[in-house]
């Protein structure tokens, strides 16, 4: 069996020796199975950081179903996937507004009948992740990170818990748990940091690192933080108007 060491991990990943499946594996990130059911990854590049990952210099050519060792004895940690609650800046909401009109795309239109029930996205529209896991994760990330009266551990995500794994795949229901439960990747934390601020380069800059990542994810991901985000501020939904949220 091959043995694996990386140099960081996040807070998350407790234990420091422990045997793997390969799930599935990509040229900078080698996702795993744990005996709890779990997906844990390794990493090649630092801006991947997500719940229980950890950074490698580079991993070897693996196959699906292969054993693997992860050693992370004296390895520190190098990123917290924790969601912590800030203010948002009021200002950046026409930004945000925008990125519900990705789902007016082709391949994300399927979606615009349930923003109003994320719960039913679970499991719909096209991609490796379906897109609608995607918004769900934004969507559940936006209520957990922005200070408001609006609980994002009400019963409709545990519903959404609840059904998850038996409405997508195991790896897309991955990230749903972890949004569901105040977990959030590092380009959504720098999203959300971004946002509580003011610097436009960096907004831009952080909208940007997730609207190219994957096919349709990362479009569908900030639709719903926008779909989230304005459910916080608001309690209610955004609504059409001449084709356009407001």
């Amino acid at each position: 069996m091959i043995s694996l060491y990386p140099s960081g991990k996040s807070s998350d990943w407790k234990k420091d020796r422990k045997v793997f499946t390969v799930h599935s594996a990509y040229s900078s990130v080698l996702n795993l199975a744990g005996e709890d059911g779990r997906r844990y990854s390794l990493i090649t590049d630092g801006h991947d950081f997500q719940p229980r990952s950890a950074l490698i210099e580079a991993f070897p050519d693996l196959k699906a179903s292969e054993s693997v060792s992860v050693i992370l004895e004296d390895v520190g940690i190098s990123y917290d996937p924790t969601i912590v609650r800030e203010k948002v800046n009021p200002l950046w909401r026409g930004l945000w507004l925008e990125w519900l009109d990705f789902l007016e795309e082709d391949m994300l239109c399927c979606l615009l009948p349930f923003v109003a029930d994320p719960g039913q996205m679970l499991g719909l529209g096209p991609g490796s992740t379906p897109a609608g896991d995607d918004f769900i994760a934004g969507f559940a990330t936006a209520l957990g990170w922005s200070e408001s009266e609006v609980s994002w551990s009400s019963g409709e995500f545990t519903a959404i818990l609840e059904r998850v794994d038996s409405c997508t795949t195991w790896f897309s229901g991955e990230i749903v748990k972890d949004a569901v439960n105040g977990m959030i990747w590092l380009r959504g934390q720098q999203l959300c940091k971004a946002l509580a601020g003011g610097s436009s380069s960096e907004t831009l800059t952080a909208v940007g690192q997730i609207y190219g990542s994957g096919h349709l994810s990362g479009r569908a991901w900030l639709a719903g933080f926008s779909a989230g985000l304005e459910r916080s501020l608001s309690h209610s939904v955004p609504k059409r108007n001449g084709g356009q949220f407001s």
